[in-house]
């Protein structure tokens, strides 16, 4: 009895982590949201180094690139996948070029028998 019911929970963990394919770079979340901080003002006996070498924040570029973006599918025409950024691009596998065919060997010259020589 426990042998059958143990099979098919084994089963079901692992077609679960089969699972389908959820984006998870769809859809707004929090860290999108956040907001940079000024740096704290001046503060009675607190100095704050300037460092060349301190990392400094970039501003957000003025066209951020998005996510993910909607193409269309080449396994199902006629629909349109989400293909994320963090994601490689599918390969495109060009075929290769057939080789050309061998030339023709030339045909052998047949044998002409020179006078005085015997077979």
């Amino acid at each position: 009895m426990r042998l059958p019911l143990a099979g098919t929970l084994c089963a079901a963990v692992l077609l679960s982590a089969c699972g389908g394919v959820s984006r998870h770079c769809v859809g707004e979340f929090d860290y999108q949201q956040a907001q940079t901080l000024p740096p704290p003002g001046k503060i009675e006996g607190l100095s704050l180094p300037d460092s060349a070498s301190a990392l400094q924040i970039p501003p957000p570029p003025e066209n951020p690139v998005p996510y993910a973006r909607e193409i269309p599918d080449p396994e199902n025409p006629g629909d349109m996948r989400t293909e994320c950024l963090d994601v490689p691009p599918r390969l495109v596998v060009q075929p290769e070029p057939p080789e050309p065919a061998p030339e023709a060997a030339p045909e052998p010259k047949p044998e002409v028998e020179q006078p005085g020589e015997k077979s």
